[in-house]
């Protein structure tokens, strides 16, 4: 067996890393150690993702610093401890899923490439795609993407050189020896072999995902006739209409560039994909909910870039916080205060060209679906909504009774074009020689246009690699620094996918998320390198400062 490593991945997450080959038996230990830390978890501990190599263990500082002065110590020597005990007694069988795909030509979009490039037939390629069965790896780079292998390699193919810009629900694809389906409308750079008219997700369903880690799954040729039929009883199962709800107590009047509910965010589902979310400026969101007397996982609208106005039907109190101006009946009032709303009010967000990201709270919180725990929107993988224009609203009925708070020590945050930002180095920082490490920390690096909830892509001098390989995808998290094969860096925000395999060369320290995700582009940073042990530090300091506004 190869030597275990064991590392951070941010102050919230510690990586294990079994070797660097996908192999039956590393699968199986990932797999029987992740059961037995769900059989004796340590406290705090939040959710793990399973990957070819790796198991991420995702874990809450705040509950552990309790009782430890150094939770990434304790988490670090709980699993170490952890992975001496037997794990055999702890497996068990994985479910059989059958999967339906057509492989005509109208949805085989690639097959016949392949067909040409490994000279055999359309149907011996379909003959060995369906002739063996496929374990589910892990899950990522979409909700409920599934990474299957291994594919016989009289039909593996590498990705292609240039990605489609969209490929339908449902395709099944090639790269390499692995296969998947792309569970939503998609960019994709895998081979395009057929379809299946199954939905991998469904939120009307209990269980919202059809496949998960440790699946064994086959599949079993259809006719396009077929298919139609599936295609049109899948349908049915998953008509959702739209609510209208009268009589509401705010109206929208105008939606915004980008507005939609978010609260702490999403925790438990990441090995299926699903990102975490929350407010990208999380003080601001939580200030917002603080002025009131809100619970602190209250949702509030999360504005980009201003242009939201709506109006009340019914007398409340709201507080407004972030970046931005914030207009009551075309008055213009101060943010980070408590005002009172009534009947017909109209209540205007309008953008300054400081920040990005507006919080707009309303007593005792918004009425909005659950899902998933939580009430954090991503409409590009269609959990939740953007508000549109027209759109009516509720508060929540109100079963919290703190009052709205006059006397929060608040630190209204400063809009400069440049800013610092704290990083702990990352697990591949090695792969980047000493001149790239060198520019890293000495130049100011200049944010793109290509910037919003799912990442910040950042411009300036590339950076180079010196050790060339292959990175098999792993977890990644809000924060993690991405440094792509054109030298240049990707910071992941919120809403970013669970799994990835550019080199991860930095982490953003947690306590400094909200303030880049304020600046704008055009904006510049520079990077500060800190430890794990002082980033963590700064994140329970932040925590503690948030616990205070809600006491």
């Amino acid at each position: 067996m190869e030597q275990l490593k064991i590392y951070s991945l941010s102050e919230t997450a510690i990586t294990i890393e079994w070797g660097n080959s996908i192999t039956m038996t590393i699968y199986e230990q990932i797999r029987a150690f992740n059961h037995l830390l769900k059989e004796k978890p340590f406290v705090g501990l939040v959710e793990t993702v399973p990957a070819y190599t790796t198991l991420t263990v995702f874990y809450s500082p705040e509950l552990l610093a309790k009782n430890t002065e150094n939770p990434t110590f304790f988490v670090q020597n709980y699993l170490e401890k952890l992975l001496k005990e037997p794990t055999n007694t702890y497996l068990t069988e994985p479910n059989t899923i059958s999967i339906p795909v057509c492989y005509d030509v109208e949805f085989g979009l690639d097959i016949q490439h392949i067909a040409e490039n490994k000279d055999i037939t359309v149907e011996e390629i379909i003959a060995i795609h369906q002739g063996q069965n496929y374990k589910v790896y892990m899950m990522g780079f979409l909700l409920g993407f599934p990474y299957m292998g291994e594919v016989d390699d009289r039909i593996a193919m590498p990705r292609k050189t240039t990605p489609r810009p969209l490929v339908e629900s449902g395709s099944v694809g090639i790269a390499g020896n692995q296969t998947g389906i792309y569970p939503l409308n998609s960019p994709a750079g895998w081979q395009i072999i057929g379809k299946t008219p199954l939905h991998l997700v469904d939120f009307s369903r209990e269980n919202p995902f059809l496949l998960k880690t440790g699946d064994t799954v086959n599949f079993q040729a259809i006719s396009k006739e077929e298919f139609g039929i599936l295609q049109q009883k899948e349908s049915e199962k998953t008509t959702k209409t739209t609510e209208i709800i009268e009589n509401p107590d705010i109206s929208v009047l105008k939606a915004g560039v980008f507005s939609t509910f978010q609260d702490r965010g999403r925790a438990g589902f990441r090995m299926h994909g699903v990102p975490s979310s929350g407010a990208m400026d999380t003080m601001a969101h939580h200030l917002a909910n603080a002025l009131l007397g809100n619970p602190k996982n209250a949702a509030t609208i999360e504005c980009t870039m201003g242009g939201l106005q709506v109006q009340f039907h019914t007398k409340t109190v709201i507080a407004v916080t972030g970046a931005g101006n914030l207009w009551i009946n075309e008055k213009a009032v101060a943010l980070y205060q408590v005002h009172t709303v009534f009947e017909n009010d109209t209540v205007e967000i309008r953008f300054t060209n400081q920040g990005l990201w507006t919080y707009l709270a309303v007593k005792g919180g918004f009425a909005t679906e659950s899902i998933m725990h939580s009430r954090s929107a991503v409409p590009k993988i269609k959990i939740g909504e953007l508000l549109k224009k027209g759109m009516g609203l509720n508060l929540e009925k109100e079963t919290f009774t703190q009052k709205p708070k006059t006397n929060l020590e608040i630190k209204i945050p400063n809009f400069e074009k440049h800013k610092t930002i704290r990083m702990i180095e990352g697990q591949e920082i090695d792969w980047i020689g000493s001149e790239s490490r060198e520019l890293l920390y000495n130049q100011a690096f200049r944010l793109s246009n290509r910037c919003d909830r799912m990442a910040y892509v950042l411009e300036g001098k590339a950076l180079e690699l010196v050790i060339k390989k292959e990175l098999l995808s792993t977890a990644v998290t809000a924060g993690t620094v991405q440094l792509t094969p054109n030298g240049q860096l990707i910071v992941l925000m919120n809403d970013c996918q669970t799994t990835g395999g550019y080199p991860r060369i930095g982490q953003v320290a947690a306590v400094d998320l909200s303030v880049l995700a304020q600046l704008k582009p055009s904006d510049t940073i520079d990077f500060h390198r800190i430890t794990i042990e002082e980033a963590t530090k700064l994140y329970l300091e932040q925590q503690e400062t948030i616990d205070d506004y809600f006491r």
